[in-house]
């Protein structure tokens, strides 16, 4: 049955894959699906990258050990606020700039090679180690849950996922996005609920009875509020910048489609991954003792819901896999045919659009071939890589997008010195710390010290450097540049614009007023429920 289910489920997507691959015509339709995504399909596509492995795996199963507010409380609010920066500042502002890809802003804005390159690099460490462990993880549960070797379940998954990312680009992975969307969203409002009902609220609350300071922000382990305050943080500056959720702006239709989207999706942010983590907590009701931590949540979809139900809960949790590796595939392929060889090495000349969009399959594929080659060997310097994924575009990335927003000062010298000492402090402040060579305060750890550190030294550079001609120019150029502004004019320029514009502001206000209402109902009774 499981298996049945596996395949069917497989099926779809990658039929619907094969499918849309038929509208790619251009390479913008490629890169940002020509412009045309809708505020379901945004929503679909960015609400897919909040549920992953980690999520319903590794988080789900400390919440079980350990308490669901220890992530709930501070992790998943943090995730709320940096979707919220994601979509509304830095993705907006991007789009308006007419930005495919995240590193086009580096090249726009810089116009240094340098810089170019750091940041690429940046971002194929942080999404290998951000794609290809879950790949790993999540392959060695299912194929112990399907019976398939661990070797086919990782090429089945690289099969399937060159199909809408190599011929579909960001069109396939839009598409399908949104299909595994509503998959997992069965999982928050279906199958947790289902489990938290059996395990019932009383008993649930009951655990701290058994299992001390179990509903507690530090969790049943205790740990110390700086700790919660570093994953807070972690989340709000990861989500903030990460390629994965600003990259979802670029194939939005309008600026109403992007904020439309973002009232809906920062509610779901914290929504989808709340449900999981009280639904293990349930579990420690219904089956304590699970040693496996990882494997909480497919227990209870095999034996604690019906059997049906279980098997979208695996397909949920194979859609959660699909949509974050795609995510690996399809920005790491864009930005080694489009970031790499068309702006760094094929300066100057000129790219034809049938061969632009070859070269993005291309990469697609080569990328493909690299991660299943990397995920079936399991090597351990993935591990390494891993960890340093989520911090990575924070420490990295977040203080040179921000001054280059803001900043008049801002040059590409600032921007490669502070992009190079953010991560090299991380990382040997991570490492140091590690080997327990050094010892930080309670309520202090690395993120924190190499994002101040990061800061500090932009500003520094920038306060003894001077910005270029060019640099001065595209700040000037910037700042006058909104996707407001085009929006309204675009519309306004259509048969009856002022009433269709009048229609898109109702709708908006509507929605963000709807969402505010049912964030009020549904936060309001978990609070009751569970007496917090």
């Amino acid at each position: 049955m499981t298996q049945v289910i596996f395949f069917i489920v497989l099926a779809i997507y990658v039929f619907a894959g094969a499918i849309v691959a038929r509208f790619v015509k251009t390479k913008d339709d490629f890169y940002v699906m020509g412009e045309r995504g809708s505020t379901v399909l945004i929503v679909g596509t960015l609400a897919a990258t909040y549920l992953s492995a980690v999520t319903l795996m590794g988080i789900a199963g400390q919440s079980y050990a350990e308490g669901p507010l220890v992530i709930a409380a501070l992790g998943s609010f943090g995730a709320w606020l940096g979707t919220l920066i994601a979509v509304i500042y830095i993705g907006r502002k991007m789009k308006a700039l007419d930005c495919k890809t995240m590193p086009d802003f580096f090249e726009k804005r810089f116009k240094n090679n340098t810089v170019s390159i750091i940041a690429l690099i940046i971002m194929i460490i942080g999404l290998l180690g951000y794609g290809v462990i879950q790949l790993i993880g999540a392959g060695l549960v299912l194929s112990s849950v399907t019976g398939i070797s661990f070797e086919w379940m990782i090429i089945l998954f690289t099969v399937a996922l060159l199909v809408f990312c190599a011929l579909g680009g960001m069109y396939g992975v839009v598409i399908t996005d949104t299909i595994m969307f509503f998959t997992m969203l069965a999982i928050s409002i279906i199958i947790a609920p289902m489990i938290m009902g059996q395990a019932t609220f009383g008993e649930m609350k009951a655990l701290a009875d058994t299992i001390p300071f179990y509903w507690t922000i530090g969790g049943a382990e205790q740990r110390p509020l700086g700790w919660s305050i570093s994953q807070f943080l972690v989340w709000i500056l990861f989500f903030a910048c990460t390629p994965a959720l600003v990259s979802r702006v670029f194939p939005a239709k309008n600026d109403f489609v992007i904020l439309k989207a973002a009232v809906i999706g920062v509610f779901l942010a914290p929504f989808m991954q709340v449900t999981v983590f009280l639904a293990a907590g349930g579990m420690q009701v219904l089956q304590p003792g699970i040693q496996d931590l990882d494997n909480v949540m497919v227990i209870g979809f095999l034996e604690h819901v019906p059997a049906g139900l279980g098997g979208i809960g695996l397909a949920g949790l194979m859609a959660s896999i699909m949509s974050t590796a795609s995510t690996l595939f399809v920005l790491t392929g864009f930005a080694l045919a489009r970031d790499l060889y068309e702006h760094l090495f094929g300066k100057g000349k000129e790219i034809s659009e049938k061969r632009s969009l070859m070269l993005g399959r291309y990469a697609q594929v080569f990328i493909a071939v690299v991660v299943c080659l990397i995920a079936i060997s399991r090597p351990s310097a993935i591990y390494w890589i891993s960890i340093y994924a989520g911090s990575i575009f924070a420490v990295g990335w977040l203080p040179t997008i921000v001054g280059g927003l803001e900043w008049k000062r801002m040059n590409s010298k600032a921007a490669t010195g502070s992009m190079l000492i953010a991560t090299s402090t991380f990382v040997i402040v991570d490492e140091l710390v590690r080997r327990e060579i050094i010892t930080l305060p309670v309520h202090i750890d690395s993120l924190m010290i190499s994002f101040a550190v990061g800061v500090l030294s932009l500003i520094v550079i920038a306060l003894v450097t001077k910005p270029t001609d060019y640099e001065l120019d595209y700040y000037h150029k910037m700042k006058k540049t909104s996707l407001s502004h085009s929006t309204i004019k675009s519309i306004l320029a259509e048969e009856k614009g002022l009433v269709k514009l009048k229609k898109e502001y109702r709708q908006t206000m509507i929605i963000s007023v709807a969402f505010i209402g049912i964030a009020a109902i549904v936060w309001g009774y978990f609070f009751i429920m569970l007496g917090l």
